[in-house]
């Protein structure tokens, strides 16, 4: 096995620079990291976990706790947190608190779970992890974080005003998406919404409106209707449009998320219309069946991966001492231009 002065010999730099890097701190430029990082790849080099340890009074070890392994975006946080602890010398280990088997019918934090988080940190704390990062199955403004926790925490997907976290950029993404429409000529742009409060909703909600004053054009909330983030909600949104809404080409319905695009795609084909034909339809999470309808559907991609790299790198660096403050990292969102609009 390869020793951390072999490692840092192949990459020609000190073993104190391996060994920052490895650990979060060091300054060096993007391009020595990604060196280093290649040759540890390459190398298949593994950190002494239980020595390091032992000198350091830490275990080595970052929790995953998520709300739901079930919820379609939780894999890839997960992939993203575990692949940058791994570059970053720390293991992993992951508690399921099964949000939705558990709580099925709560549309918000029922007190039942904030039992079940509780108990969930405290095993964490004791089995003597360094950091937890907590997945959540969807943002919501609920304060169901206990006030003192003793090791650092960052959240993924989700915001509370108390915690670092790393989630989405809604408002920007919803912005560029009915700006995008717009520049193609779309005169009127219905909304099928998710839960009414939810927090993507209104902000998702918020960048349509700014996209919609840039370009001067009047909001209408009667064109903005909950979907309940479901198929079925998708379509029956569209029952709730004026029959007029669809004779004109130049009319696009924005869902905000693809599931209810389906939905939407349901009730056209039912009238014998064709999205992207008589009329625009778009959708946002760019889950992989969108692909798949027809036409394929345009959507936005939230950036899942990238979101758990950075959770990981906010919590190797609140582990280090390198940053102390409460950090709010919103990772923007890419268009994925395909046929539908």
């Amino acid at each position: 096995m390869i020793t951390l002065k072999q490692l840092a010999e192949k990459s020609n730099v000190s073993i104190a620079t391996v060994s920052n890097i490895i650990n979060g701190k060091s300054n060096v430029s993007e391009e020595t990291k990604q060196r280093v990082f290649k040759i540890i790849e390459q190398t298949g080099y593994e950190p002494n976990f239980m020595a390091r340890g032992l000198r350091a009074n830490k275990s080595n070890t970052i929790a995953i706790i998520v709300e739901d392994l079930c919820a379609f975006h939780t894999r890839y946080l997960v992939e993203g947190i575990m692949s940058q602890c791994e570059v970053l010398g720390y293991r992993v280990v992951i508690e399921n608190l099964r949000y939705y088997e558990k709580f099925p019918t709560e549309p918000k934090t029922p007190a039942g779970f904030k039992k079940t988080l509780e108990s969930a940190i405290n095993q964490m704390i004791a089995i003597r992890v360094d950091a937890i990062i907590y997945v959540a199955a969807y943002s919501r403004e609920d304060d169901y974080f206990p006030d003192k926790v003793s090791v650092p925490v960052i959240i993924a997907y989700d915001y509370n005003p108390k915690i670092s976290s790393v989630t989405i950029d809604d408002v920007t993404a919803a912005f560029e998406m009915t700006d995008y429409l717009i520049n193609k000529g779309c005169s009127s742009i219905a909304v099928i919404s998710g839960i009414e409060g939810n927090i993507h909703s209104v902000k998702r909600i918020e960048g349509y409106k700014l996209a919609l004053k840039k370009h001067n054009l009047n909001f209408n909330d009667e064109i903005v209707i909950n979907g309940d983030w479901n198929r079925v909600g998708g379509y029956e949104a569209c029952k709730k449009l004026s029959p007029d809404f669809f004779e004109n080409k130049q009319n696009a319905i924005f869902c905000l998320n693809d599931e209810m695009a389906a939905g939407v795609y349901d009730f056209l084909s039912e009238k014998k219309l064709v999205p992207g034909k008589d009329i625009s339809v778009t959708g946002f999470d760019n889950q992989e069946f969108s692909t798949y309808m027809q036409p394929k559907l345009t959507t936005m991609e939230i950036p899942l991966k990238e979101i758990g790299m950075q959770a990981a790198e906010q919590a190797v660096k609140k582990i280090n001492g390198t940053e102390d403050s409460i950090k709010f990292l919103n990772i923007p969102c890419r268009l994925i231009k395909r046929e539908s609009d």
